[in-house]
C-alpha cells in the first residue's frame, strides 16, 4: 500500500520497522491525499488541551484481528478519516504490524503495545509507553530541561532537529517535524515543568498534550 504522506521529510521518527510478512492482513486505502508540505497546516499536529475527542471518534474503527495485527476498519467514515489524518495512523499500524510479525511486539486486547525484547529507547532515560493512538512519555525534571534545551536549539537551527528527536517519543509512520513545531513544544514543556518533570502524550498526527507531574 502506497500513500502520500502529508508531512515533508525533515528527520525520521519511526519505531524501527523490521521486515516481516503480514500474513493475511490487509489494509484499505482511502482517498485523502494532501499536497501540503508543512506540518503546521495539519490541524491536529499541535498543542491541544485534550485530544480525547479525536481518540474516541477513531477508536471504534480500530481493531486487532486473530493474528494479532492492528488495523483500521474500512467502514470508518470518510469525513473522520480525513479530519484526523487516519492515513498516518495506518502508516503507523503497518510498522507496528511488521514488528508483530517478527515477534518483537504484542498488540494487547486493550490495543496498547508491549515490547517483548529490550525496551525501546530505554537508554534515553525517560519512560515511554505505546498505545494504538501514539505514545505516553514521562520525563523527570532534569530530562525535561534537557529536552527543552534540545528542542529550543532545533527551533532556531534545522540542523539540530535530528538531535531534538532523541528526546521525543517515536511515532511510527510520521516522517518529519519542523523547527516551529520544536519551538512550540519546548515552550509548552517548559511552562508545565513545576520542578518534577512532565508527561507528554503524542498522537499519530503529532498532536500533543503536556501535563505537569
Amino acid at each position: 500500500m502506497k500513500k502520500t504522506l502529508i508531512l515533508g521529510v525533515t528527520t525520521m521518527l519511526a519505531l524501527g520497522a523490521v521486515g516481516g510478512s503480514f500474513g493475511s492482513l490487509t489494509t484499505t486505502a482511502h482517498a485523502s491525499e494532501n499536497s501540503s508540505n508543512e506540518i503546521t497546516e495539519l490541524p491536529n499536529a499541535t498543542d491541544v488541551e485534550d485530544f480525547s475527542t479525536t481518540i474516541s471518534e477513531v477508536e471504534p474503527y480500530v481493531h486487532k484481528n486473530d493474528q494479532g495485527f492492528i488495523y483500521v476498519d474500512s467502514s470508518i467514515p470518510q469525513d473522520i478519516y480525513i479530519k484526523y489524518n487516519v492515513d498516518m495512523l495506518e502508516e503507523s499500524f503497518e510498522k507496528i504490524n511488521k514488528q508483530v510479525a517478527s515477534g518483537q511486539v504484542i498488540v494487547n486486547d486493550d490495543l496498547s503495545i508491549t515490547n517483548k525484547g529490550i525496551a525501546l529507547y530505554a537508554s534515553k532515560g525517560y519512560t515511554s509507553k505505546t498505545y494504538w493512538w501514539g505514545k505516553k512519555a514521562t520525563y523527570t525534571n532534569a530530562q525535561t530541561k534537557s529536552a527543552v534545551s534540545s528542542l529550543e536549539d532545533a527551533a532556531f537551527n534545522v540542523g539540530s532537529i535530528a538531535a531534538a528527536t532523541f528526546w521525543l517519543p517515536a511515532i511510527a509512520g510520521v516522517t518529519g517535524i519542523t523547527g516551529v513545531y520544536c519551538g512550540a513544544l519546548a515552550k509548552k514543556m517548559k511552562s508545565k515543568n513545576k520542578g518534577k518533570g512532565v508527561i507528554l502524550n503524542m498522537t499519530w498526527a503529532l498532536a500533543y498534550t503536556v501535563k505537569s507531574r
